[in-house]
């Protein structure tokens, strides 16, 4: 009877410690701060969030196809929200990306999912600035960008880039007409622009259509992290690494591989990151991977967060990062089925099945990961930090018991070690196709 009666409480005592420890590790997602209840976005336009002074800025795309920028004051809690315009495209690809222009104020790029956006004559890229400083509630009139690099397809994406050390111009990154990685320049924050190039092509298979994450240290270098093309089409696709500085693209061991008088860069003269072909020689399965994030860490070395997807429904989240001499690449969680899930009684085929969760990295501590992954049959938002390059994560609950999916998760551009506000993410009450959303963006505050 004593043993019955220890046993009893000893499992109560575990079980209450376990309840304890996951409850102080992370709440339902129903308890966090929403910064707005009606919005969702991609994952291939940044930043989408931006802190400065005690505020954080962010853009999404509505259900309506509204444009939105919102802003939320991390003293007050205040949250101001504007259209900047209604029912433009009702796609979550265009989501806002933001740049902080030298003077405080606010610059915004969008752009339609490869068409004319509503109420548009021509498909262009769609700009603006806050009126005043650190202030969303005015703009200046929308301005466009309309030449792109030939093709049959249009814009899509937009990583805006600003380059202290070259007098503060703009580089816009987004995807071409001839679905390659493209770009512009401004001296002169968006009145006039350089003519469009394409960044990287390949000459051996110019059907390839790079999907690409940018990032820049703000001053004279600019980070690029891509793929063969979309996991659907390439069965062996693999990760890239490009960086440019001063007029030339290197990889990461300081190699040339182009300048801007040469471009595009030849695709297969880059740094291979994840080498896909070598994966399927070594274990007879196609794993593809896609592009997530890429950040530097305190030395400056490039790091990437990415997917392999060696089935349809078996997500893993993978760390690479330049030690010096060569890459690594460890994996940092299993990320479960893909996201969005579509109900197992349709005879279609999930049109997106290697859509994950999401990860990101954390631009000013590049040793932290943010992800979502599914707990039972829930999609929770998890933090994950290493002390060795990215051998071994400490992970922690972020959410915890949720009633709906928490997915795409995004570090806060310039949100330092001492913020309380670290990340935002999509909640969603239906999430279909990035056609077909009803989501809202939450934030790392507790109601």
């Amino acid at each position: 009877m004593k043993l019955k009666t220890f046993t009893v409480v000893f499992f109560l005592i575990m079980s209450m410690t376990t309840f304890a420890q996951k409850q102080n590790e992370g709440c339902p997602a129903e308890q966090y701060k929403t910064m707005s209840d009606n919005g969702a976005w991609c994952w291939f336009s940044d930043p989408r969030a931006v802190s400065l002074n005690g505020k954080i800025y962010s853009g999404w795309v509505s259900c309506e196809g509204n444009i939105m920028v919102g802003s939320y004051n991390i003293k007050t809690g205040d949250i101001k929200t504007v259209d900047l315009y209604p029912g433009f495209d009702k796609d979550d690809h265009a989501t806002p990306s933001f740049l902080i222009l030298p003077d405080k104020k606010i610059m915004v790029f969008f752009s339609a999912h490869s068409r004319i956006g509503n109420g548009e004559k021509v498909a262009s890229i769609l700009y603006s600035t806050t009126k005043n400083p650190e202030d969303i509630t005015q703009w200046e009139p929308l301005s466009r960008k309309t030449e792109n690099v030939k093709g049959n397809r249009s814009f899509c994406y937009n990583n805006p880039v600003m380059l202290s050390e070259e007098n503060n111009r703009i580089y816009v990154f987004w995807r071409g007409a001839d679905w390659k990685p493209t770009f512009s320049y401004t001296d002169n924050f968006g009145k006039t622009w350089s003519k469009s190039s394409t960044l990287v092509k390949s000459s051996l298979n110019p059907s390839k259509r790079p999907y690409t994450k940018v990032y820049s240290n703000g001053k004279d270098e600019i980070y690029f992290a891509f793929t063969d093309g979309h996991p659907r089409e390439e069965a062996l696709n693999s990760i890239y690494y490009m960086k440019y500085k001063k007029g030339k693209f290197y990889k990461a061991d300081g190699t040339v591989v182009g300048t801007m008088e040469t471009l595009p860069v030849e695709h297969e003269q880059c740094d291979v990151v994840y080498d896909s072909p070598k994966a399927f020689k070594t274990t007879n399965n196609a794993v593809r991977s896609w592009i997530w994030d890429v950040a530097i860490d305190n030395s400056g070395n490039p790091v990437m967060a990415y997917t392999r997807l060696p089935e349809e429904t078996k997500h893993e989240y993978y760390y690479a990062k330049w030690n010096g001499t060569s890459w690594l690449n460890y994996k940092v969680s299993a990320g479960g089925d893909c996201f969005p899930r579509y109900p197992k009684t349709k005879s279609m085929r999930n049109p997106e099945p290697h859509y994950s969760g999401g990860i990101c990295i954390d631009h000013e501590n590049a040793n932290i990961v943010y992800y979502s992954k599914p707990v039972g049959d829930i999609f929770e938002i998890f933090k994950a930090e290493t002390n060795n390059n990215g051998k071994s994560w400490k992970e922690t609950a972020i959410t915890y018991n949720s009633k709906k999916d928490n997915v795409r998760p995004f570090a806060i551009r310039g949100a330092g070690d001492n913020e309380k506000i670290q990340i935002l993410w999509m909640y969603n009450d239906r999430y279909v196709h990035y056609e077909d959303f009803n989501a809202r963006i939450k934030i790392e505050k507790k109601k």
